[in-house]
């Protein structure tokens, strides 16, 4: 079995059995139940104490037959997002805000939802956006211009809709010791040094000759003692539009995805390695002053296979340096380089 979840993206389960044939078998497994478009079954994980669960959806289905050998059939799902994205709809939203939308689309769905608050800007009596997407790609446009995630995760077991912006300076889940650390395992990294960007937008006022003006250097939730962001400066001109949110919140949602210029992967396989889960920060020890500190978890494969349990992790940081170690600067600082 493999479970993954992933930031900007729905959690994939792929379930598969195995069995022995003989040359005149006819194959009949325990997940032939499952071969339907949608249906229902769950999968949970449990270690150290932690679980992880989703309520899947099925959406394909391969078999490999193997006559006298061992034939396999593969069950794929998708968590309960994959409702919301079955059906077009063609629909215009009167006088609301993007929160508003959002609670409405995960209730219309029977999903219970933890929604942030959205700005409802000066223009909110004539918000009106028309909506020609499935409620699942419209969540996203409207998550994606506010700096939010829209997700379905399982709260106490039971599946919700989540619209929220991740807070990357919360408390790290865990404490993973990499490289020369207690979980060792090969690790790669890379920095791009010049992708973080200062944004100044200039946002037409619908209905007026005004215009809304701001900009954001992304440095406002930096995960180490140097941020990445502000490197280089971008201009841009938008309209409202079907949107209404404001040049302010514009400029920080662009500034702050910009700086996440640090990325690290790392096959977490030691029996004692923690349950890590997506969305969240970790901290990351033993690589040294410029990588230790908080990280945020982008996706975490989770295999499990009669020989144990691995979880691939992609994360990613928006700054360098250990805040709580004095990070780049005193390494700079000891090499005689000025920042």
């Amino acid at each position: 079995m493999t479970l993954e979840e992933a930031l900007g993206g729905q959690s994939k389960v792929s379930v598969v059995v195995t069995m022995a044939t003989g040359m005149r078998s006819t194959w009949n497994s325990p997940l032939d139940s499952l071969v339907a478009p949608a249906a229902r079954f769950g999968v949970e994980i449990y270690r150290g104490g932690r679980s992880f669960s989703v309520d899947a959806r099925s959406v394909a289905a391969s078999w490999s037959f193997v006559p006298g050998g061992v034939s396999t059939l593969t069950v794929e799902g998708m968590d309960r997002s994959v409702e919301l994205d079955r059906r077009d709809v063609q629909k215009l939203w009167q006088d609301t805000t993007d929160s508003t939308i959002a609670r409405t689309i995960f209730g219309d769905h029977g999903l219970p939802a933890q929604v942030d608050s959205t700005p409802s800007g000066a223009d909110s009596e004539t918000y009106s956006p028309q909506q020609d997407a499935t409620d699942w790609a419209f969540l996203k446009g409207l998550a994606g211009r506010n700096g939010f995630d829209v997700y379905v995760e399982s709260v106490e077991g039971v599946p919700t809709g989540m619209f929220r912006k991740i807070d990357v300076t919360a408390a790290p889940q865990v404490r993973i010791t990499l490289g020369y650390g207690e979980q060792g395992g090969r690790v790669g990294a890379s920095v791009q040094l010049l992708t973080g960007q200062e944004v100044h937008v200039t946002r037409s006022v619908p209905g007026t000759a005004d215009v809304d003006v701001a900009n954001d250097n992304g440095m406002g939730q930096a995960m180490g003692s140097r941020s990445l962001g502000g490197v280089t400066l971008v201009r841009t001109n938008t309209s409202a539009g079907m949107s209404v949110v404001d040049a302010r919140t514009t400029a920080i949602a662009m500034a702050e995805r910009s700086a996440f210029g640090a990325t690290l992967t790392v096959t977490l396989t030691a029996p004692d390695a923690p349950l890590v889960r997506a969305r969240r920060t970790v901290r990351v020890a033993g690589l040294g002053e410029i990588l230790d500190g908080p990280w945020l978890v982008r996706s975490v494969r989770h295999t499990v296979t009669p020989g144990g349990h691995t979880q691939a992790l992609s994360l990613t940081r928006n700054a360098l340096g250990d805040p709580a170690a004095g990070g780049v600067g005193a390494l700079a600082a000891a090499a005689g380089v000025s920042l």
